[in-house]
């Protein structure tokens, strides 16, 4: 082979690429992380001065394969139980608290470890965790078992103010929350992730509000409905075969 020649790389050469791999059979994913690869490299050779601003713009404007819209996936009612088992036997105060949180309001993990003391207000009867400002600021009521959880979790955190889930370190972090539930996971034999959680939750809230979009999409804070409809439409999908049997 001979030697490879950055300047015969053209946005026409980055496209039959793409186009040879899609060609092969690759899925879409794997093309478009082989593009982001090939588009690091040409950052790095303009950067390194070996490349000029109007080649790197020209061939970074070679665009993906277009993929569908990846349709959230929460947990079975199985595995959900196996997984909820595993975090109360193991699990500490603060992780069972955490999971429970997760599972009953649909928070993002940036959202969850954003929380202050403040931003809950917990009673027997009563928890409602606020999230956001202004305009932007959801109520989410949480269930007896959050309740319970969050109870316990305090009683060992104490009731100053700051950062409601901490760490060794100070205030937990994104980081800490996914290792965490991957920890879990990993003990349950199962594949979950914090964005598990809340498509679990979303999923939970539809059949219990029988497709309630707008609701949901106010509790995950989505600004276009079109986004939380993708979770109604894989319940479509997976009622479809009952409705062919009952027919």
């Amino acid at each position: 082979a001979g030697r490879f020649d950055l300047l015969a790389l053209t946005p026409g050469g980055l496209e039959r690429f793409r186009d040879g791999c899609k060609a092969a059979g690759l899925r879409p994913s794997t093309i478009n992380r082989k593009l982001v690869a090939c588009k690091r490299y040409v950052d790095w050779a303009f950067e390194a001065g070996l490349l000029s601003a109007d080649a790197r713009a020209r061939l970074r404007a070679v665009g993906p394969v277009p993929q569908p819209r990846r349709r959230p996936r929460g947990l079975t009612s199985q595995e959900l139980t196996r997984f909820l088992r595993v975090v109360e036997a193991e699990g500490s105060s603060r992780d069972q608290a955490i999971v429970q949180v997760l599972l009953e309001s649909g928070l993002k993990v940036s959202e969850l470890v954003a929380l202050n003391r403040e931003d809950l207000q917990l009673s027997t009867r009563r928890a409602v965790i606020e999230v956001g400002s202004g305009a932007d600021l959801r109520q989410i009521a949480m269930g007896r078992p959050a309740r319970r959880k969050l109870r316990r979790y305090l009683t060992e955190r104490g009731e100053r103010p700051g950062a409601l889930f901490l760490g060794e370190r100070g205030p937990l972090t994104t980081n800490g929350v996914q290792r965490l539930v991957r920890k879990y996971c990993r003990l349950a034999g199962l594949k979950v992730s914090p964005s598990t959680l809340r498509h679990t939750f979303a999923k939970g809230f539809l059949d219990a509000s029988r497709g309630d979009l707008v609701a949901l999409a106010d509790l995950l804070g989505h600004e276009c409905v079109e986004t939380t409809r993708l979770y109604l439409q894989r319940d479509r999908r997976r009622a479809a075969p009952q409705l062919a049997a009952a027919s």
